[in-house]
């Protein structure tokens, strides 16, 4: 572990393990002060309190479909060989008032999320009559040839939900579907914790945008990675910016934002290189740097710290995989803390060959799950796990994280998988 003071670097003879970084960040982020929020704007959002409708979806008994508005007992002797005939007195449109009213041996026409006509108490789909119809086209009688029992093709006030049903409860995540349901029961405005708002910002002299490459320049790969991955982690992204390795554009950087962002995330700077100017940085700033390099493979030297105006800062190392790493395993944890969501829960799966592994470092590995014959998943650990080689990120959809207290491990092993 790396502790700073007036810019000097001091080495500590063990670093964090991984479950001590997470402990550190658990016992210093809190979670965002809760505001009110429209549904249309709660996608990622979290609730902060408990939900309940205040009124009944359907308002009201509506048709399930078109067809025609009858009263049960009038079609009680309808068969094939001697139909009903009942009168067509009237039609209802979705959006109608429905305020007609039934009369024994009448049928009305009646549409799609109609309100039902009182009296009337099933509906019977247009394509299960006969209908006659006046040179206009509309219909005047209709023959049915079944029986209808009471209820049918009924969407009854209250079926999907009641005045206080439960909406949503204190700490649940908003999607798309629980939107949909917010919209339905026509609430308004509920008090929830926003999305974070996160920044990135690579460093590094040698990064250029594209074109043809001079000799000593890369392509930045990690700022495009970030600036599409962080919203999939559950943030806003704000911004990608890019500096080159100096303290002096970091902080000024770093100034521009007070105020704007949650969260800072920089990758690059933080091993410990000459050229490694991110802790100088943020010591220059008084900042509170709450943990430096963890026991972990990739991306050893993680840096995480408080920024003096509140803001969260996390400095990823620059090699692409620990910056990928990083943002998956340390500042997604960040964004669920600030939303006051519990810590996620990954699913598991049995190692399909043997994984080689130093023993005392987390090991986060590129890996590819399936599901084998037998039904349960299986997770195959990607060759080419070197922090620089992108190319087996590209082919991987899941991480495999084997913990520290292991060594080799071999196939069949169960391990967790996110």
């Amino acid at each position: 572990m790396r502790l700073y003071s007036h810019g000097i670097c001091y080495e500590s003879p063990d670093m964090l393990t991984y479950e001590q970084a997470l402990a550190i960040m658990a016992a210093n982020i809190k979670p965002l002060t809760p505001g009110d929020v429209r549904p249309v704007n709660a996608l990622g959002c979290v609730s902060a309190e408990v939900l309940r409708s205040d009124s009944a979806v359907p308002p009201f008994d509506n048709s399930a479909m078109d067809g025609f508005a009858v009263r049960a007992t009038d079609t009680d002797s309808a068969t094939p060989a001697v139909p009903v005939r009942l009168q067509v007195t009237g039609t209802v449109l979705a959006g109608n008032t429905g305020d007609a009213a039934a009369s024994p041996g009448s049928a009305h026409e009646i549409m799609t999320g109609a309100p039902m006509p009182a009296g009337y108490d099933a509906v019977i789909p247009i394509e299960r009559v006969s209908i006659e119809r006046d040179h206009a086209g509309k219909p005047v009688a209709i023959d049915i040839s079944e029986s209808v029992a009471s209820g049918s093709n009924l969407r009854k006030a209250g079926e999907d939900f009641v005045a206080g049903s439960l909406l949503l409860n204190a700490g649940q995540l908003i999607g798309p579907n629980q939107i949909m349901g917010l919209a339905a029961t026509g609430i308004e405005k509920f008090s929830a914790r926003r999305k974070p708002v996160a920044v990135a910002i690579t460093t590094g002299n040698e990064l250029t945008d594209g074109g043809t490459l001079r000799r000593g320049m890369i392509h930045d790969s990690n700022g495009p990675y970030l600036g599409a991955a962080i919203p999939e982690m559950g943030a806003d992204c704000s911004g990608v910016f890019r500096i080159g390795d100096s303290a002096e554009e970091l902080i000024d950087r770093i100034e521009a934002l007070k105020g704007q962002v949650d969260l800072i995330i920089t990758t690059g700077g933080v091993s410990a290189g000459r050229m490694d100017f991110v802790p100088y940085a943020l010591e220059m700033m008084g900042a509170d740097i709450l943990f430096h390099r963890v026991a972990i493979r990739p991306g050893k030297p993680a840096l995480f710290a408080r920024l003096p105006n509140g803001t969260w800062f996390f400095g990823l190392p620059g090699n692409p995989i620990a910056a990928a790493v990083g943002l998956r395993f340390f500042i997604t944890p960040a964004l669920r803390m600030l939303q006051g969501l519990p810590p996620e829960v990954y699913r598991t799966a049995r190692l399909n060959a043997p994984v080689h592994k130093k023993q005392g470092l987390t090991f986060f590995a590129k890996a590819r799950a399936s599901v084998a014959a037998d039904g349960l998943s299986v997770a195959e650990v990607l060759p080419g796990q070197e922090s620089f080689k992108i190319k087996p990120l590209m082919d991987a959809n899941c991480w495999v994280i084997i913990p520290a207290e292991l060594g080799d491990v071999q196939a069949g092993t169960t391990v967790q998988v996110a």
